[in-house]
């Protein structure tokens, strides 16, 4: 009875070291746990809980269980970072914590607490409230940009004009050559469909000032050289013009036809057929495809036919060409009739001159 007894006190003393052992162990070391909710306190599943150790190069991490709870035990007392990793492995929010000896330090993270935390802050910042005004102007020229854009489409270039005229002062950085730009596009129109002569010239006035300003901050741009000369062509200066084109056409090359056809078709219309001429001739040696450049090249030729002593035309050579090239590439052409009509006048012309020579 008495060894039975001694057994079992030695049982009993056996287990008592041995959890005497345990809790020494657990006593030199500490712990996190926490919780993570997001919006109207609903638990985050899956979250990772990424765990560094600040004062040495040591790390691990585990994840919140389908309650949003964590824990991790085992840690040698020191600082840490704790960090919350989203599903997306993007860190969302972390906190540095001192882990002690015993019980695991509690840190929480409420996400919808967080973000609102992080709008106050960044509300009180002063370079994000400079982006946020930044956006309001941003937002605020766009809406005027597309007005001005549907007027412009609409044809109602003064009032487009006038849109943009307020766009311009919100206009910054690249967006200011944009407005100003489209300043002088649009007063250039407006003044093309303007029927009060001293109004008209205001206008172009207006639109040069644009342009002139618009030039100044982008020189090398090859459209706004065109469009310039576009309206030196309209305002009666054909010399401004052609070396306006011809800046167009030495900037971009690939598009030097368009720049040529646009200077030939002014010039036509202001009856200079010399400078036509030239200008639509070289817009076909770059481009032979050119159909309206093929019919403005023999129409300016046409203004530079001679008459003969009898009363007869004498036109220059390649007119007639040019308005079968103009047919060939567009048979049903916008100028088609007058190109068929130009062709047979001048042929006829020949005939019957040839004829009464031959008498």
């Amino acid at each position: 009875m008495l060894r039975l007894w001694k057994q079992n006190i030695m049982g009993v003393t056996i287990i008592f070291a041995a959890l005497l052992i345990c809790t020494s162990a657990h006593a030199q070391t500490g712990g996190v746990t926490g919780k993570v909710i997001g919006t109207g306190g609903s638990p985050m599943v899956g979250y990772v809980i990424q765990i560094d150790r600040v004062d040495i190069k040591w790390s691990s991490h585990t994840k919140t269980n389908k309650k949003g709870e964590y824990i991790y035990i085992g840690l040698a007392p020191g600082n840490y970072k704790i960090t919350l990793v989203g599903p997306d492995g993007k860190n969302i929010n972390y906190q540095e914590q001192r882990v002690g000896l015993g019980d695991p330090t509690e840190v929480n993270f409420d996400i919808a607490k967080l973000q609102k935390e992080a709008e106050k802050a960044a509300e009180s910042n002063p370079e994000y409230q400079k982006q946020v005004e930044a956006q309001k102007q941003s937002a605020s020229l766009k809406q005027l940009f597309d007005q001005g854009r549907q007027l412009y489409s609409q044809k109602q270039y003064a009032d487009a004009a006038g849109v943009f005229e307020k766009a311009l002062p919100l206009a910054k950085d690249r967006n200011v050559p944009i407005i100003l730009s489209q300043l002088a596009d649009t007063w250039a129109k407006a003044a093309m469909v303007e029927t009060d002569p001293e109004k008209r010239k205001q206008d172009q006035a207006t639109a040069l000032d644009y342009f002139n300003k618009v030039l100044a901050i982008a020189p090398n741009d090859a459209t706004l050289h065109n469009n310039l000369g576009n309206l030196y062509g309209d305002m009666g200066k054909p010399n401004e013009a052609m070396a306006e084109f011809q800046k167009a056409a030495d900037l971009d090359p690939n598009h030097a036809a368009s720049y040529y056809y646009n200077l030939g078709a002014i010039m036509v219309n202001k009856g200079d057929m010399d400078n036509a001429a030239v200008a639509l001739k070289k817009a076909t040696d770059l481009d032979a495809t050119n159909a309206n450049a093929w019919y403005w090249y023999g129409t300016a030729l046409m203004g530079k036919a001679g008459v003969k002593a009898d009363g007869s035309i004498e036109p220059v050579p390649g007119t007639i060409e040019a308005f079968q090239t103009y047919l060939k590439l567009e048979p049903n052409g916008k100028w088609a009739p007058q190109a068929q009509g130009s062709i047979e006048a001048l042929s006829t012309k020949a005939s019957l001159e040839y004829k009464k020579t031959k008498k």
